[in-house]
């Protein structure tokens, strides 16, 4: 039997933020230094906002671009895409504390395809919300 859609989305939602919070710890005890302290004050306070906006997005949550609910509360008053923001953030910390070349190719590689999945997003979300989706862009950044 399938598991309802919310409690996919959780999941999803616990396993991101599991994997790379193992990374980060993984980070921290490989390379505790300075410089590590750095990406540290970079990657947690990110970790906490990537997790609260996707608590925030709540059910509209999905791995695909999906125009559930046009959540403008929270995190997304401001900022219209936090998820992407906040784990790319991270992703920065982490490097930073990792100082390896292949983690640094991985994020140099992923920012091209947050940035595609981001205008997939506003394209399904402009669709389904038209002008109220605009009035919204106009008022957030990224």
């Amino acid at each position: 039997m399938p598991l309802p859609k919310a409690r996919v989305s959780y999941l999803l939602l616990l396993g991101d933020f599991v994997f790379y919070l193992a990374l980060f710890i993984l980070a921290v005890w490989w390379r505790h230094d300075t410089v590590c302290v750095w990406g540290s004050a970079v990657a947690v306070p990110s970790f906490v906002l990537w997790f609260l906006a996707k608590l925030q997005l709540g059910g509209s949550f999905t791995p695909k671009p999906e125009a559930r609910e046009l959540v403008t509360r929270g995190l997304y008053s401001r900022i219209r895409h936090p998820i992407y923001f906040f784990s790319t953030l991270a992703l920065v910390g982490i490097a930073i504390c990792l100082r390896s070349w292949l983690f640094g190719a991985f994020l140099i590689l992923s920012v091209p395809l947050q940035l595609w999945r981001i205008r997939m997003e506003d394209k399904v979300l402009r669709e389904k919300f038209r002008d109220a989706y605009l009035v919204y862009k106009q008022r957030t950044w990224f």
